[in-house]
């Protein structure tokens, strides 16, 4: 056979293949560039929106209802909430090992509801805590998910929807939340802001990864970043801050930042940050440059909140690290209400002069 009959079979040959392998899986391939060039618009939709936020745009919502713990009682209010529910259970959630909630779930789940859990795989050093969750609800017949690792390194999420009520919080479900941990959580009814969690969770559930925007939320690893170093940097009076702990440099340079601006920073830190030397470098830095620091052993700290010129708060899943930040799926919020503000104050004033 000569060299030119081998090329023309050779061409025929790929030819064929081609045309056989796009027949079988060319609308795959179409529906993979549809749903990367929406990705992409969507992209750009989401860094205009980025670009135009001020505080200015965020707006009071509905009805907003702020709490605390350590408080037991609103366990018992959690899952009155949840044996309530009429519609709808949908919980996401890091950590999920509190007992009495995840009976309220089997119980909304066998009255018919459209119950829905989408839980973390693997958390940070234990990878195996929400095993027996996942597994009880499953033996139910709960419809549980584990969240997409391709999307984000994590899911820290902590938010659930009964109904047309939206809990979320810097907590976890766990009895410790409720016994023993500073935590805040906020129940909101605003018909708007149920939309955009409603769309944020059925996607998540779905492991679809679609970009979301609402002045009143903050999404990582969307544009947390952008929005925190925002409010910091706003501030003209005051911030009054909850965290455990801090690693990111450039949001510690930015608090550095505002007090040689006569900025008043205020913080309540975890007490066990100490027991680290290079946290406690930090703090000590902190403290020698004119930040009001409290470390605090009980209640355990694991609030993460920022008030802004006592106007503007943020009440959060994310920690204060580049990781939190940049990776992992976390959702907090931004509230404009003068009575949440009043009860955050109280508690943080109480704690950090006690």
């Amino acid at each position: 056979m000569s060299n030119m009959s081998k090329k023309i079979i050779s061409s025929v040959f790929i030819v064929l293949f081609v045309g056989i392998f796009s027949y079988f899986n060319g609308w795959e391939y179409i529906d993979f560039y549809q749903d990367n060039q929406s990705l992409q618009e969507q992209n750009l939709s989401l860094e205009n929106e980025i670009n135009s936020f001020s505080l200015d745009k965020v707006r009071e919502l509905d009805s907003i209802s702020f709490h605390a713990n350590p408080n037991k009682e609103f366990l018992d209010e959690l899952v009155w909430i949840i044996d309530l529910a009429e519609q709808r259970v949908y919980l996401e959630v890091y950590m999920f090992t509190e007992k009495r909630i995840r009976a309220a779930i089997k119980k909304a789940n066998e009255r018919w509801l459209d119950v829905k859990v989408l839980l973390e795989k693997n958390p940070y050093m234990a990878p195996t805590m929400n095993r027996a969750a996942f597994e009880e609800l499953e033996k139910a017949w709960v419809d549980v998910a584990w969240s997409n690792p391709k999307n984000y390194s994590l899911n820290h999420s902590k938010f659930m929807v009964v109904d047309d009520k939206v809990v979320i919080s810097t907590w976890n479900y766990s009895y410790s939340t409720f016994a023993y941990n500073r935590d805040f959580f906020l129940v909101i009814e605003d018909k708007l802001f149920l939309e955009d969690i409603l769309s944020i969770f059925l996607n998540d559930f779905a492991w679809n990864k679609v970009s979301f925007y609402n002045h009143n939320l903050v999404l990582s690893p969307d544009y947390s970043r952008k929005k925190l170093e925002a409010l910091i940097s706003n501030a003209k009076e005051s911030l009054v801050i909850y965290f455990p702990y801090t690693t990111d440099e450039r949001l510690e340079d930015l608090l550095f930042q505002k007090v040689k601006e006569w900025i008043d920073v205020s913080m309540i830190v975890s007490s066990e940050v100490l027991d680290d030397e290079e946290e406690k470098k930090l703090f000590e830095k902190f403290w020698g440059n004119g930040i009001k620091i409290k470390a605090i052993k009980k209640p355990k700290i694991h609030s993460k909140s920022i008030l802004t010129d006592s106007k503007y708060l943020y009440i959060w899943s994310i920690n204060f690290s580049s990781y939190s930040i940049d990776k992992n799926r976390e959702i907090w919020l931004i509230i404009k209400n003068e009575d949440v503000i009043e009860e955050f104050l109280n508690v943080f004033w109480g704690d950090f002069n006690e």
